[in-house]
């Protein structure tokens, strides 16, 4: 049902150029094909998102309508306005299998961010929570895994993201914790090649500006751009 929809460099600076206003504080945000589908309160300052999404209300469209019209059409994304926006999501989380995850954010002394590429994106360590594992202990652990390094330091929680994928005929939500960490340069960095990790770098801001940004999801730019606009 959900297809992962891949944009050009062009689309890709675009979108992240025109998603929103960065003083909008959106009510909820999932994206789904690469897109993203923004639950917000219909008596919200709209003016300030300064966006080229799709605007719709749950007073004309029903959930079903946005879900058919994000995953079908070409457009950059949606934001669906409700009277009682939370209600809406509880809706629309229903519909799911829910899957947590986490990862982190790992700086070095140097301010370089660790980066791995997996399956032709570049992407940041993360993944699926262990039966009775914190977001913590599993983003700690999933960046140890994935990238071979030993000694981590946990810094901060960032941020949430949510998005949706097919798994064995099931729809799932995935609600991924963001960790800020640092770590040692010197350490040796080895890719997990059993969870098709090519390979594990160190970038600075720049190369993720010119290598990483235009190959990778969405969702992973946002917890990069959080992280620089608190820098």
């Amino acid at each position: 049902m959900f297809r992962k929809l891949i944009f050009n460099t062009y689309e890709m600076y675009h979108f992240r150029n025109t998603l929103a206003h960065p003083n909008h504080r959106y009510m909820h945000k999932v994206f789904i094909n690469n897109k993203p589908l923004i639950f917000d309160n219909v008596y919200g300052d709209l003016k300030s998102t300064n966006s080229n999404l799709l605007i719709l209300s749950d007073s004309s469209f029903t959930l079903d309508d946005v879900l058919m019209r994000i995953e079908t059409e070409n457009i950059p994304g949606i934001i669906y306005l409700s009277v009682t926006p939370d209600l809406t999501w509880t809706d629309f989380t229903s519909r799911f299998v829910i899957v947590e995850a986490a990862g982190g954010l790992v700086r070095n002394e140097k301010g370089e961010v660790l980066a791995i590429y997996r399956k032709k994106f570049w992407d940041l360590p993360k993944g699926k929570l262990d039966f009775n594992e914190s977001p913590e202990s599993a983003a700690v652990r999933e960046v140890k895994e994935e990238c071979g390094l030993k000694d981590i330091e946990m810094n901060s929680f960032l941020m949430k993201t949510f998005h949706i994928y097919t798994e064995k005929r099931k729809n799932i939500l995935k609600k991924t914790h963001w960790f800020t960490m640092t770590s040692d340069s010197s350490q040796l960095l080895n890719p997990q090649e059993e969870e098709d990790i090519e390979k594990v770098e160190w970038m600075n801001k720049d190369k993720i500006i010119k290598l990483f940004y235009p190959k990778t999801y969405h969702s992973i730019a946002e917890v990069l751009d959080k992280y620089f606009s608190m820098q």
